[in-house]
């Protein structure tokens, strides 16, 4: 079962909404009470944090800074939820297996959002550990303009609590143009704004990463209106329909990552 998250990206706030029922009413899954946990890393171990129960139909939504982690100027510690019939140790050195049984088309989710004064954006989601060795290729086509400031999040999850840096790259798709490249980190939430590079509306960005997966949210936010939109982009499998999915991603990638052969040092 995958881990709901709640993420924090500038001075919004970021929220996650946990429900006790499940999404379809065709797939076998566990029902009941079930007890919710957090977790988190300090760098070094997962801490985890027993946070209440909900009974079956009920739901209940957290803010980040019901929390108190430490962050940094340009990535905050990814919180996930998990739901436990057993208890955890107060700190683990890989995340927990899950207990019970959920649905999978869809994947049983939370509403994972952010507020900002007067307004609020939101998805349905969830999230999964991605292996240490995953990668990311991702194109932005979300960039907005006028009073609109632009980001990138890029959202990271591993079983290893252990802290690790990597250099995420910025290329123009249309003339292959290596752009900047900057520092993410695991488990964390990196915002890198977008404007700083002055894209032009005919222009496509391309990110890559070669040494971490997660998951990339163009974000934008009107901070005078105020008004706040989020995107999310699909992994390359997403768009092929018959035969191996991840065997044409796998070869998308590699095509990508050859033809911008920019390799930033860490």
């Amino acid at each position: 079962m995958p881990f709901f998250p709640i993420c924090k990206i500038l001075n919004t706030q970021g929220f996650c909404t946990i429900h006790n029922y499940k999404p379809n009413n065709w797939e076998k899954s566990s029902s009941g009470k079930k007890t919710l946990w957090a977790i988190y890393s300090d760098g070094n171990t997962w801490i985890t944090e027993e946070v209440l129960s909900l009974d079956q139909g009920e739901c209940h939504t957290f803010k980040y800074d019901d929390f108190k982690l430490k962050s940094k100027r340009n990535h905050s510690p990814l919180i996930i939820f998990q739901f436990r019939k057993t208890p955890l140790e107060k700190t683990l050195k890989f995340l927990p297996s899950q207990e019970f049984e959920f649905t999978k088309t869809p994947q049983w989710r939370s509403t994972v959002g952010f507020s900002y004064k007067n307004t609020q954006t939101s998805y349905q989601g969830e999230i999964n550990p991605f292996p240490e060795k995953a990668s990311l290729l991702t194109f932005h086509p979300f960039i907005q303009y006028g009073k609109i400031e632009n980001f990138l999040a890029f959202v990271n999850l591993e079983n290893s609590p252990t802290s690790r840096k990597t250099k995420l790259e910025i290329y123009n798709a249309g003339n292959k143009k290596f752009i900047d490249s900057v520092e993410v980190y695991n488990n964390s939430t990196n915002v890198i704004p977008l404007d700083n590079y002055n894209f032009k509306k005919n222009e496509l960005p391309v990110f890559i990463c070669r040494k971490m997966g997660g998951i990339p949210f163009g974000f934008g936010l009107n901070s005078l209106s105020p008004m706040l939109s989020l995107e999310h982009t699909h992994p390359p499998a997403s768009f092929a329909i018959h035969g191996s999915r991840f065997n044409v991603q796998s070869k998308i990638k590699e095509k990508w990552f050859q033809s911008l052969g920019h390799k930033s040092k860490l």
